[in-house]
């Protein structure tokens, strides 16, 4: 019980510094913002008003990785430099908050973010999932979320301040996000998308707005989780080099 009031101190003070900081707290409401716009858009290219089954993938590709990057990469990654640029992310280290609990808490509330603008954005859509459908969607996106979320923290520990941690992410951004998004233009593109988390993540979406099943194959399973593991390991050896880990 004593670790989980530990957990929620640092989720709540998560909470307090995204409420703090107007750019990242309507990152959010910006990408609903823009996957509406651009559904209303869409809709005046059609005679009939209707979105095709390419423009609706267009549409819940766009969202969806703008989402699960920018809001990813840059909500955690400038909190925590936020929180190194005025020396508090040590004093927590050296307090009673162990670095698991810092983890959980610092991706809690991003994760739950990320995961509601994902819904929300299929929403907008207009694409219904029942069954087996749904249940790949929601490990998607829980695994890509998981793992943007990761790479945040990467972001912000090697980040000096937030201004820092903003240029670090961008290049990120616009491998994870560009990449899947112009993989059809591309066979070089198409091919290095299928070894993106989000690439992954695109490639369920367009099946999907073409009212098809997607299965998750061997290889994407292996990219899914291998890059979030290897997030999660590059994660701890920064951690412990920048002198964070308790003895």
């Amino acid at each position: 019980m004593k670790n989980m009031h530990k957990l929620a101190a640092v989720a709540q003070m998560k909470w307090l510094s995204i409420n703090g900081n107007m750019t990242i707290a309507m990152g959010p409401l910006m990408v609903v913002a823009m996957v509406w716009g651009f559904k209303i858009l869409y809709r005046g290219f059609t005679s009939d008003g209707a979105l095709t089954p390419f423009l609706i993938s267009v549409l819940l590709n766009l969202g969806l990785t703008m989402n699960i990057c920018s809001e990813g990469f840059i909500m955690v990654g400038t909190g925590i430099a936020e929180e190194k640029e005025k020396h508090t992310l040590r004093v927590l280290m050296t307090s009673s908050i162990t670095g698991l609990q810092y983890f959980v808490g610092s991706i809690l509330f991003p994760f739950l973010f990320l995961m509601a603008i994902n819904y929300a954005v299929l929403l907008i859509c207009g694409v219904p999932l029942t069954g087996a459908s749904l249940f790949t969607f929601t490990l998607i996106s829980i695994v890509a979320s998981l793992t943007s979320c990761v790479l945040g923290m990467i972001v912000g520990i090697c980040a000096k301040n937030q201004m820092n941690a903003n240029l670090i992410a961008y290049p990120l951004m616009m491998v994870f996000m560009m990449v899947p998004l112009l993989g059809n233009l591309s066979e070089g593109l198409h091919t290095l998308s299928g070894f993106l988390f989000t690439g992954i993540l695109t490639g369920m979406t367009e099946r999907l707005a073409y009212g098809e099943t997607y299965t998750l194959a061997p290889i994407d399973i292996a990219v899914l989780f291998g890059e979030l593991i290897i997030s999660v390991l590059v994660f701890l050896i920064l951690y412990k080099r920048n002198g964070f880990e308790k003895d």
